[in-house]
């Protein structure tokens, strides 16, 4: 297959595939490429089988240490425990699995952007054929509103536009040519051939197919689809890490405790029940099934700024994001082409150009919605007027259309000639300029000064066209020039800022010229003095991956891209380290998308490739959405790192209670069912209402955590540790109360010490955050569900103090009041001195 017919002159490709520019193919010739090529239609890779993908969510770490625990708690008869264990190993395999399930979808909907029928010259003479059956050789017939079936190389054409937006992010129509093209000139510039997927908007033309099916540049796509690999992301490699080191701790600490236990006669069967027992309880089994649920609230909290996750780990990666490649069309922009400035030659010309630009016009405006040359419907909403009534009082006698050559059109009308088109035609055209004397002729020197303001405007990625109105063509007076682009958003400068802030790197990437790129990018602020250097899709074919690795903190904007050069960018960030989220509407993003860590499409511009490759959809495709989400995603991670540090503080703190009293030789401070008895009334509510906890302040005034940064950092060690042992203390501490008040009474004091360390762990959940109390009082309210999880957690382990079977299982009885006043003031030390830390060191 020919890779490079742009540098090929059509008569060439004929000669190649013996193909007659009259005839076609014949009947005979399409059989045998048919035969030899195979049928015009994208193939699918060997998917692979719905339970090998199920399989797949319980094969990690985690999984493994969940499991190892729910075997201990079956055997130990422990089956609530046990069983709510299965039920988080469950919950977390279905939902990974439902995810990955639809992930692979994106070449099917690639298959539904070929029209399944198209006009082809077969024999001689016109012919309907089925897209499928399209072959390398065969003449295409297209006009305004044909879906291209296949790649082709154009021979004739007729005032002919295509709209390759989805294929190369060019936001306008692009016009066509037949000339033949430098061999190096990229996809985006090779305005002599047309693409599968892409759609006519103007005009007839006649193009030589010399790719189909996975050969076509939208199957070439497909096959790069299908070759990228699944992303781990930041949260995933996180906890594989954080299993692997509780695994390791786990045994170490069980094996210490019964080795030192069976070394002071306590018993090789009771100590092995105990070490069993602080395994299990060293586990934080409540953390997938929080993490799962935080991720799911996430999402419910996301859909309502208009953010709809399909990939659940997406939604904590976001908060990870450290570089947004970002595309420019509709995304910082409107997506809605607008005259921006209008350089007139005198006010008292304003009338006749707005005139011009009415009927020397083929567009028009329903309930504004443009239908037409976006450029011409710009100028016609720029007008303002009663359109309709201005073309009646003004009928159009003839035309001539635009042409790429005489790049101009013109209308005569009763009244005179209106012409619009490029201003270098347009001034050396005009022999006069209007004035406040009316028409004056036009020096040389006008014409340097207007060629000028054109230079100027073009360099702030501005379209130019310039009117002129007359009473012949050989009498024309120079009115003005418009400048045309699609403006950015309007809050889209605050939204890069706040990135930046946030110490997020934005890169603007488009399929847009230079220019005009860079323009936009400097308006909203992505363009500066840090992040300075921008690209275009020819440099980056002259780049390794390890050198846009290198540059990756200068560069600001790409153009002229192809999605090859998107993927490139995407691996070169990644192998610089950094966590890449990559939006994207057309299938010339759907690689780059589904390679980057996060790939966000767009809901309303979006193609459906570009969808079914992506992780996150934006239903109003704006940027700050994007912004709101990387929020989102960082208060997720919080509150994931808060349920953590909050199940070790009260894991630890019930092995450093058994360590302590067996290293002391006293009595067991906890009974094995306790020990699993606490879990299960801490580890539950009060965790997962941490989910619903509030964005920290300051947020987004933070850098990106590192993605090498674990869940749990050397800091939160040494804060576990401590918080641990000052929980421990409190334990003690109601524990001698106990003997000193009960006379040596060892159970009453284990059943105290029993309530304190679950009350204890119950009020310690409010000082996971990183404000205190004290200073900031009213966050204790922000989270209702949280103090409603405490409240009820605090009634349970009232309320089974009065129950015949907890009473004999428990070994418990009701304490009285004077008891339960110790309890609660034991419980609330450690807490009331993790908030006077707080208040002192403000972490």
């Amino acid at each position: 297959m020919n890779r490079n017919p742009h540098a090929a002159s059509a008569e060439h490709l004929m000669n190649e595939l013996g193909t007659l520019p009259e005839g076609g193919l014949n009947d005979r010739q399409a059989a045998l490429a048919l035969e030899k090529y195979g049928a015009n239609v994208l193939e699918e890779t060997e998917t692979v089988p719905w339970w090998k993908i199920l399989l797949r969510q319980f094969t990690t770490s985690m999984v493994y240490l969940l499991t190892a625990a729910a075997i201990i708690s079956f055997v130990m008869k422990e089956t609530l425990d046990g069983s709510a264990i299965v039920v988080v190993i469950i919950i977390n395999g279905v939902i990974g699995f439902l995810t990955e399930y639809r992930a692979e979808r994106a070449l099917q909907a690639l298959k539904a952007m070929t029209s399944p029928h198209c006009r082809v010259l077969r024999n001689g003479r016109p012919a309907l054929i089925q897209s499928k059956d399209v072959v390398p050789g065969d003449i295409l017939i297209l006009e305004a509103g044909d879906v291209i079936p296949a790649d082709g190389r154009l021979f004739k054409i007729s005032n002919f536009m295509v709209n390759e937006a989805a294929l190369t992010g060019e936001s306008m129509p692009i016009e066509k040519i037949t000339e033949t093209l430098a061999y190096e000139t990229l996809l985006p510039d090779r305005k002599n051939c047309v693409y599968a997927g892409t759609s006519v908007v103007k005009g007839t033309a006649r193009a030589l197919v010399f790719n189909t099916g996975m050969d076509s540049e939208i199957g070439r796509i497909g096959k790069m689809l299908q070759h990228v690999a699944a992303q781990s992301t930041p949260l995933e490699e996180r906890l594989a890490r954080f299993s692997q080191f509780l695994i390791w701790a786990t045994l170490a600490i069980a094996t210490i405790i019964v080795g030192i236990g069976i070394f002071q006669g306590r018993g090789f069967v009771s100590m092995l029940e105990t070490g069993i027992a602080l395994a299990v309880a060293a586990v934080p089994e409540g953390l997938p099934f929080v993490a799962t649920m935080t991720l799911a609230l996430g999402v419910h909290r996301m859909a309502k700024i208009n953010a709809l996750v399909r990939n659940l780990a997406s939604v904590e990666t976001l908060g990870s994001t450290t570089v947004i490649c970002t595309d420019k069309t509709g995304t910082l922009t409107m997506n809605n082409m607008t005259v921006r400035t209008a350089e007139l030659v005198h006010p008292l010309a304003s009338s006749l150009f707005l005139r011009t630009a009415v009927l020397c016009n083929d567009a028009v405006l329903s309930k504004d919605e443009g239908i037409g040359d976006p450029m011409e419907v710009a100028l016609l909403r720029y007008a303002g007027e009663d359109i309709v009534s201005l073309r009646k009082s003004f009928p159009r006698i003839k035309e001539e259309p635009f042409d790429s050559q005489a790049m101009r059109m013109v209308t005569w009308h009763e009244n005179g000639v209106a012409v619009k088109g490029a201003p270098e035609r347009i001034l050396n055209d005009s022999s006069a300029i209007w004035s406040e004397e009316g028409a004056i002729p036009l020096t040389e020197e006008s014409r340097e000064e207007w060629y000028a303001k054109v230079r100027e405007l073009a360099s702030k990625g501005m379209r130019t066209i310039a009117m002129a109105w007359g009473s012949s063509l050989e009498d024309l007076v120079f009115l003005g020039v418009a400048g045309i682009d699609d403006p950015p958003r309007e809050e889209v400068p605050e939204a890069v800022s706040l990135c930046h802030k946030a110490g997020i790197h934005v890169i603007m990437i488009t399929g847009d010229h230079r220019v005009t790129a860079e323009a936009i990018a400097q308006e909203i602020g992505i363009l500066k003095d840090t992040h300075k250097t921008s690209l275009t899709g020819a440099d980056l074919e002259r780049m390794s991956e390890d050198e846009i690795a290198a540059q990756a903190g200068q560069v600001a904007v790409v153009a002229r891209v192809a999605p090859e050069h998107k993927l490139k960018i995407v691996k070169g960030l990644q192998k610089a380290g950094e966590v890449v989220a990559m939006t994207g509407d057309g299938v010339n993003d759907a690689v780059a998308l589904k390679q980057a860590d996060v790939g966000i499409a767009m809901g309303i511009q979006g193609t459906e490739v570009s969808k079914e490759a992506s992780d996150i959809i934006l239903q109003d495709d704006r940027f700050n959405t994007i912004v709101e989400a990387v929020k989102e995603g960082r208060r997720i991670f919080d509150n994931i790192r808060k349920a953590i540090l909050f199940l070790l503080c009260c894991n630890m703190s019930e092995v450093l209670t058994v360590f302590i009293s067996i290293i002391m030789k006293l009595p067991a401070i906890l009974i094995p069912l306790q020990i699993l008895w606490i879990n299960l009334v801490t580890d539950v509510l009060p965790a997962l209402a941490l989910s619903l906890d509030s964005a920290e302040p300051g947020i987004m005034d933070r850098k990106p955590k590192s993605r090498d940064e674990g869940i749990i950092t050397v800091t939160h060690k040494i804060l576990i540790l401590f918080y641990s042992v000052v929980i421990t203390s409190g334990v003690f501490a109601a524990y001698y109360w106990s003997l000193w008040y009960h006379k040596g009474d060892f159970v009453r004091a284990t059943e105290i010490s029993f309530h304190t360390l679950v009350l204890a762990q119950l009020f310690f959940v409010v000082s996971v955050r990183k404000q205190s109390l004290f200073r900031y009082p009213s966050q204790l309210w922000q989270n209702l569900w949280l103090l409603c999880g405490i409240a009820l957690s605090i009634s349970l382990q009232i309320s089974i103090t009065y129950i015949p079977l907890f009473q004999e299982v428990l070994r418990i009885v009701p304490l009285q009041l004077e008891e339960w006043g110790i309890v609660f003031c034991a419980a609330l030390l450690p807490t009331l001195i993790a908030q006077l830390r707080k208040f002192i060191t403000e972490f």
